[in-house]
């Protein structure tokens, strides 16, 4: 392991009204009493104008944000990873993740929605972050993101095409987020995964009604919402079954180049275009059907292999926080679980719902990231064997 910079030995404290370790080793009695001291605490958190406003001096921003501070392997220096994330609101939720996964040899792509709740004080603050960093970028098109339409997987394929076309960094995989996600793994365990992997992309799969019923009726966009015009959709080209999945994703660079620039990528994106949640069929049309020849995949639909991240969906009953869209928002009670699940990130935290366990976390993953442990990759080469032998 090589320090590009000096770091201070033994454990790292960012949370001093509670315990963060018993938090995360899950004691339920302290648990309960950092709840109440939570409930007693007053947070104030910078505006998104005042986070750009720091970041016009960019020495400042790097010192007070702590950019000059990581660690990297040769390993990880030979493996750059790329990142796409969409954000809409709250830079300060965003930034808190770019840091948890910036490395200064990979590259990272950031979408600002057009019409951002925050309005234009997002962009300033994320374009004034960027100015600091040389290997981060807002994309070169920015869309209006309507939920369930094109545009959110179209702001996804802008950054796609610009890390293809606009940076020298040799990435080998993509990997997409929103900003409530929150990483599980560090760079330098992400990077030992990807290389089990070795080329092949972890996509979320599966053929059902769900997919038809989305895809045999156009919709349109009407009053900023995705509205069905009942005509009914003539079938796609090449002989294709729909599939369904996340529209996140871990993408190989021969997945991507092909995804952005192969002729029938491009037509089954544009037969796509009228459908509900076009971002939930792309990806995981392309990745199950073989006689597509798409580059790293294996052609047929298995969502064992998807590890991009761990969610707790509102079906599932294993929530301690809130939800929000039936996924689970993150609380104190939920992190010891959550760090132990074998996924690359966890969605989703709000940083300001129960905002231990968000800092929690990110006490806990930075000292994880500076005083690493072993880490075994049994379980990702017995993953990769039993969906290639089945």
């Amino acid at each position: 392991m090589t320090s590009l910079v000096p770091r201070r030995p033994g454990p790292c404290r960012l949370v001093y009204e509670v315990d963060c370790q018993r938090i995360i080793e899950g004691d339920s009695e302290y648990i309960s009493a950092a709840n109440e001291t939570m409930a007693k605490m007053v947070y104030r958190y910078p505006a998104d104008r005042q986070i750009g406003d720091l970041a016009q001096n960019c020495t400042k921003f790097k010192e007070v944000y702590s950019y000059n501070l990581y660690t990297v392997s040769q390993e990880e220096l030979d493996f750059p990873i790329a990142y796409t994330i969409l954000t809409y609101k709250d830079a300060i939720q965003t930034e808190k993740l770019l840091y948890a996964i910036y490395r200064p040899h990979n590259v990272y792509c950031i979408h600002v929605d057009k019409i951002s709740e925050t309005g234009p004080s997002l962009l300033y603050a994320m374009t004034s972050i960027a100015n600091c960093l040389p290997n981060v970028f807002i994309a070169s098109k920015l869309e209006d993101v309507i939920y369930a339409g094109f545009s959110r997987l179209k702001a996804d394929l802008n950054c796609m095409f610009d890390l293809l076309h606009n940076t020298d960094i040799k990435w080998r995989y993509v990997i997409n987020l929103p900003p409530q996600e929150y990483p599980i793994k560090t760079n330098a365990e992400i990077v030992k995964i990807l290389k089990v992997f070795n080329g092949t992309s972890s996509i979320e799969s599966i053929h059902d009604d769900k997919a038809y019923y989305r895809c045999n009726e156009s919709y349109t966009v009407r009053d900023q919402t995705i509205q069905a015009t009942g005509k009914k959709k003539d079938p796609p080209s090449y002989n294709i079954t729909v599939g369904r999945g996340s529209a996140y994703g871990v993408f190989s660079w021969s997945f991507v180049n092909f995804s952005v620039n192969d002729v029938k990528a491009q037509e089954i994106l544009k037969w796509l275009e009228d459908t509900y949640s076009p971002d939930e069929f792309f990806w995981a049309t392309l990745a199950s059907n073989k006689h597509l020849n798409v580059p790293g995949v294996l052609g047929f639909p298995n969502r064992k292999l998807w590890i991009p991240v761990t969610l707790s969906w509102k079906a599932n009953k294993d929530c301690n926080g809130k939800y929000v869209h039936d996924v689970c928002v993150f609380g104190i009670w939920d992190i010891n679980r959550v760090v132990s699940e074998k996924e690359l990130f966890a969605n989703k935290f709000h940083h300001d719902f129960q905002p231990l366990a968000l800092q929690c976390m990110e006490e806990w993953f930075l000292n994880k990231s500076f005083s690493p442990k072993p880490f075994g990759t049994d379980y990702y080469r017995k993953l990769i064997y039993s969906v290639k032998t089945t």
